[in-house]
């Protein structure tokens, strides 16, 4: 049995072409390319498990390494970590000042021991002032919640988080209008 060839006027045959693969946790917007030896299997909420590749950054720093199934864990912390290190970039750059509430919550972040309940009741018993910045909106998504589901407090994959937070409590000690790229 033959297959039908479309005779269309004008329409060029597809040729496939190979396409290097890009790291499945990066954004897309990164277009990192994946290092083929460095598959996992991923279990998605819905579907099929299938095979993807990462780069090596997420391969080491993903809070699952060392198995060779990603899941759920695996995703928050690539938005964890994302909004961290956009948030930290953007105050030492000083194109984000939090306010003086946000640094004070921060603060109280870094002396707080991390569990998914202890960061719940955190930001549930923030009042209206740190609502209305950047921090707490990077904590409510929710990501924060479910890698602390899944990981120790002192796992590396929450370094970034850990770092932002530091940095801002660092700042909430300071006087107000400081900042802490201000030497004299």
């Amino acid at each position: 049995m033959k297959t039908p060839i479309s005779r269309t006027p004008g329409a060029r045959a597809l040729r496939l072409v190979a396409v290097a693969p890009r790291c499945h946790l990066c954004p897309d917007e990164d277009q990192v390319l994946a290092d083929p030896a460095l598959t996992v299997t991923f279990h998605p909420a819905s579907g099929i498990a299938r095979r993807v590749a990462l780069c090596e950054p997420c391969h080491s720093g993903r809070p699952s390494r060392g198995k060779t199934d990603m899941g759920p864990a695996d995703l928050a912390w690539r938005v964890v970590e994302r909004d961290a290190t956009t948030l930290l970039a953007a105050y030492e750059e000083r194109r984000w000042i939090p306010y003086r509430g946000e640094l004070e919550f921060a603060a109280g972040l870094a002396r707080m021991a991390w569990t998914e309940e202890s960061m719940r009741a955190a930001v549930r018993d923030a009042d209206d002032m740190v609502f209305g910045g950047k921090l707490v909106r990077a904590l409510e998504g929710g990501s924060a919640y479910l890698l602390l589901c899944h990981v120790a407090p002192d796992n590396p994959a929450l370094h970034s988080l850990r770092r932002l937070v530091d940095v801002l409590a660092t700042a909430a000690e300071q006087p107000p209008g400081g900042h802490p790229g201000d030497a004299a």
